[in-house]
């Protein structure tokens, strides 16, 4: 939480800024790109995706409000064409929601009572498996898909936890 005071001739304002860390994992064989809608940040710059190559992990943040899709983007060229989950828009930084196909992460961060709720789904399409775990201060087990059939533990059901949990999203 970053806390700032603003200062006027009669009143002083404290002012709270939630952010939630996503660190993305790719545990796949092959380059994922992950994309955002809306954006994310990573590193203080605003993002709609990026290259993940296999291994590989990036923390993006979320702030306070944000309600919107992770995805997974496979077979991307360099001018972020891909042949699953590729944006509407073109390019590696997406700046319209996830077409139909991909399997999304669904948040909203700081959504109602101090909670975030969040989902795996494979509900418009399956392109690879993707779990989320949240870290601690959450007593909510890990939730993904795993299939277009809709199988893993809670693909397609809402979780919570406590804003200002963090979370990992895992491809493969």
């Amino acid at each position: 939480m970053v806390i700032f005071f603003l200062q006027t001739p009669v009143h002083l304002f404290l002012i709270t800024h939630c952010r939630t860390s996503v660190d993305i994992f790719n545990n796949c064989s092959y380059q994922v790109d992950p994309a955002f809608y809306p954006m994310a940040s990573e590193d203080g710059t605003a993002t709609g995706g990026f290259p993940l190559i296999a291994g590989a992990s990036q923390v993006v943040t979320l702030y306070s409000g944000w309600s919107g899709r992770i995805w997974g983007r496979t077979g991307c060229n360099s001018a972020g064409v891909c042949t699953s989950g590729g944006c509407p828009s073109g390019g590696e930084n997406c700046t319209s929601p996830a077409p139909t196909g991909p399997t999304l992460a669904q948040f909203t961060i700081d959504g109602y009572a101090d909670f975030d709720y969040f989902n795996p789904t494979s509900g418009d399409n399956f392109n690879i498996p993707l779990t989320i775990e949240p870290g601690s201060g959450c007593s909510t087990a890990p939730v993904s898909c795993i299939d277009a059939n809709g199988d893993g533990n809670g693909c397609g059901a809402t979780s919570s936890c406590p804003t200002g949990t963090s979370y990992t999203i895992q491809f493969c």
